[in-house]
C-alpha cells in the first residue's frame, strides 16, 4: 500500500482503501445535485412553454411535457430510487477505476467519466424509452440532447469535486483516531443510503395527508433529503 501526498492510504493498483465509504457519499451528492438540477430545468419549462407559442415555446413545452415523463410520473417513488441506486453505482466505478486511473479526481475528470453515463442515456435509454435517438421522438429540437449533457455535467463535475477531498486529510497517524475517522465516515455512508430510502418511503405515505402543501412527488422527494441527512447524522456518530 502506498501514502500519496495525503494521509489517504492507497492501494498498489492506485484506488483510494476508502473509495467505497467516499465513494458512495459523493455519489449520493452528485446524484442530489444533479436531480435538484432537473427539478429548476422541469419547473422553469413549465413556466416558459406555450404549446400555441412558438418555436422555442414548442419545444420546451414538449420537453416538459412527454412520454419520459408521463411513464416515470406514474412511478416516481422507483424512478426516484433507482436514480439514487444508478447515481451511486456510477460513482463507485469512478472511484474504483476511473480515479486511480487519472491519479486525482477533479470536476474535469468528473465530467469527462460522466460523458460515458450521458452517452448511454441519449443513445440507449432514450431509444428504450421510445425517445428516439437522442431524443428525436419528443419534438424538443436539441434540447432534450443539451438538458440531459448539462445534467451529466452537473453530476460529474460535482462527484469528481467531492471525490478529490481527501477525506483523511489533516488525521494524525494515531491509529484509535484514524480507525474512530474510518468508522465515522463508513456509518455517514450507510446512513445517507438508508436514510434516503427510509425517507423516500415515509415521504410517499404520509403525502396524501399532506396534499394541501404540495404534490406527492415533492414531498417524497423532501423525504428523501431529509431522511438521507438525518441518517448521515446519526451515522456519523
Amino acid at each position: 500500500m502506498s501514502d500519496y501526498s495525503t494521509r489517504t492510504t492507497r492501494f498498489e493498483g492506485g484506488w483510494r482503501s476508502d473509495w467505497i465509504r467516499s465513494g458512495i457519499l459523493a455519489g449520493f451528492i452528485a446524484t442530489f445535485a444533479m436531480t435538484a438540477t432537473l427539478t429548476v430545468a422541469w419547473l422553469t419549462a413549465n413556466a416558459l412553454s406555450d404549446p400555441d407559442g412558438g418555436q422555442l415555446s414548442r419545444w420546451i413545452y414538449n420537453l416538459s411535457e412527454n412520454r419520459i415523463v408521463d411513464r416515470v410520473g406514474g412511478a416516481f417513488l422507483i424512478g426516484l430510487a433507482l436514480n439514487l441506486i444508478v447515481g451511486i453505482a456510477w460513482a463507485l466505478l469512478y472511484a474504483r477505476f476511473v480515479e486511480p486511473w487519472f491519479g486525482r479526481s477533479t470536476i474535469v475528470t468528473g465530467m469527462l467519466f460522466a460523458m460515458i453515463p450521458f452517452v448511454i442515456s441519449v443513445a440507449v435509454i432514450f431509444p428504450l424509452m421510445n425517445a428516439g435517438f437522442l431524443g428525436s421522438e419528443l419534438d424538443a429540437g436539441p434540447l432534450p440532447f443539451i438538458g440531459n449533457l448539462v445534467l451529466h455535467l452537473v453530476y460529474g463535475g460535482t462527484l469528481g469535486l467531492l471525490y478529490g477531498i481527501e477525506s483523511e486529510r489533516g488525521i494524525t497517524n494515531r491509529a484509535s483516531e484514524r480507525r474512530a475517522n474510518a468508522t465515522a465516515e463508513l456509518g455517514a455512508a450507510y446512513g445517507v443510503v438508508i436514510g434516503g430510502i427510509v425517507g423516500a418511503i415515509g415521504g410517499w405515505l404520509v403525502a396524501p395527508t399532506m396534499d394541501d402543501l404540495a404534490d406527492r412527488p415533492v414531498i417524497t422527494l423532501a423525504g428523501v433529503l431529509t431522511g438521507a441527512a438525518i441518517g448521515t447524522l446519526i451515522g456519523s456518530f
